[in-house]
């Protein structure tokens, strides 16, 4: 196949995940289709992937990745349900390699790919945006139609009060997810208006930003609204100091993930630091609650962990979240642990599961991604390496309060996030030299 063909082939191919990501990225975030849109940014990358993965070795990203590969291969061993824990490892590893195939074929991309990448990706967050914009002014009814949620509510609860609370507060949750993809896909989107619109495409780039923090306020993630003011703090940040802010955000990222267990010892009573735990809402709630029982259960295995993936089998829902309210009075929520799936943090998770070893491998891997960010504001300049920046950092504020590290959907948008960055800074730097 010669290369014109090749060149339109992954435009359809890309064309189709492209308009099929918008949907997803609002109704099913959390879904195998969303790993699918990662395979299809990945099949034209196939060819280079032995090349792609031997130049990622050489990197101390890849030391890392392939360090806690490693660790969480012999984990296996100790893991509470190996047969469960061995599949999804075996998952993890798929998805990484597949998300070295995508960053290998965007950057095999050639100009007219990226071309259309440019106009289609701020086009795709906006019309993201629309379908927010519909649920909220319907009151969730196109997830709810999806879903047939309401059938569901009307067979589980008796009023049509009950059955219609119960419906908003499942079907706003269900999209929500969603916001945390927009506070990761933004950032190379911003990129992207501006080099679309030299003269004003600033305004643009400033227009998505506010709108994408407007539309997700509303809805129950707050961790996506947390991740986006980390996300443009640290965009100005490294505006302003490209080679130093990301060194300098690396380091503190580094100290944080050493102390996080000791952090999360004594957030059990923030009283501690002037917050009277009953004003908190109750998801800020039972966080507080995970993260101080994490850490209690990292400390009686804080060397190699509990085994990969362990999360979900160390408590089982045996101990209840009980929730403070302002009166005074307590209540109890049957069913919900103060351990659930996960830990509802990365960092705690790695320790829990892999202990000090695996927590060193993230160490080196934010130390990687710190030098890799201070060399894209050298090549790329001050906007590739302020967009670079901020999606990171806003990765990792999402990953510190919310989902499961290993989940698979979450791994691809982190590469897909990647592969939407390279392809913005192919077009703000075609040749790097």
């Amino acid at each position: 196949m010669h290369a014109a063909g090749i060149s339109a082939w992954r435009i359809w191919l890309w064309g189709l995940a492209a308009a099929a990501l918008v949907p997803i990225i609002v109704f099913a975030a959390n879904g195998t289709v969303l790993v699918l849109a990662l395979v299809a940014l990945a099949v034209p990358g196939f060819a280079a992937w032995r090349d792609a993965i031997i130049d990622l070795g050489k990197s101390p990203i890849g030391w890392a990745l392939g360090g806690l590969l490693c660790v969480a291969a012999i984990s296996l061993s100790w893991a509470p349900d190996a047969a469960i824990a061995s599949d999804k490892y075996l998952r993890l590893v798929l998805l990484w390699l597949g998300g070295c195939a995508a960053l290998a074929a965007v950057r095999q991309a050639d100009s007219l790919i990226i071309s259309w990448f440019v106009r289609l990706l701020p086009i795709g967050i906006f019309a993201a945006l629309l379908l927010y914009w519909i649920e909220l002014a319907t009151s969730a009814r196109l997830i709810t139609a999806i879903t047939g949620l309401q059938a569901v509510m009307q067979a589980r609860f008796p009023t049509p009060q009950e059955q219609e609370t119960f419906r908003l507060i499942y079907g706003f949750g269900a999209i929500s997810r969603g916001a945390g993809l927009l506070a990761l896909f933004v950032w190379p989107a911003m990129v992207c208006c501006i080099i679309q619109f030299p003269v004003w495409g600033k305004w643009l780039a400033g227009a998505l930003f506010l709108g994408v923090i407007v539309t997700i306020f509303p809805l129950p993630m707050q961790a996506a609204t947390l991740a986006m003011m980390v996300g443009g703090a640290a965009f100005l940040w490294a505006w302003l100091a490209p080679l130093r802010a990301p060194r300098i955000l690396a380091a503190l990222t580094i100290v944080l993930i050493g102390v996080m267990p000791l952090i999360s010892w004594h957030v059990s009573r923030p009283e501690a630091v002037g917050i009277e735990k009953h004003h908190l809402p109750g998801s800020w709630q039972h966080r507080v609650e995970i993260w101080h029982f994490a850490a209690e259960k990292i400390a009686l295995k804080p060397l190699l962990g509990w085994g990969f993936d362990a999360s979900r089998h160390i408590d089982g829902g045996q101990t209840q979240f009980v929730l403070e309210q302002p009166d005074g009075s307590e209540l109890i929520y049957p069913g919900i642990g103060l351990l659930p799936l996960h830990p509802h943090n990365g960092v705690l998770q790695v320790w829990l599961e892999m202990g000090a070893a695996g927590a060193l491998m993230v160490m080196l891997l934010i130390y990687g991604i710190g030098r890799s960010l201070a060399d894209i504001a050298s090549v790329h300049g001050r906007l590739g390496g302020a967009m670079a920046c901020a999606a990171t950092a806003s990765a990792l504020s999402v990953g510190l309060l919310s989902f499961g590290q290993w989940q698979s959907w979450w791994q691809a948008s982190l590469w897909i996030s990647a592969a939407f960055c390279l392809g913005a800074l192919r077009a703000l730097n075609p040749d790097p030299r």
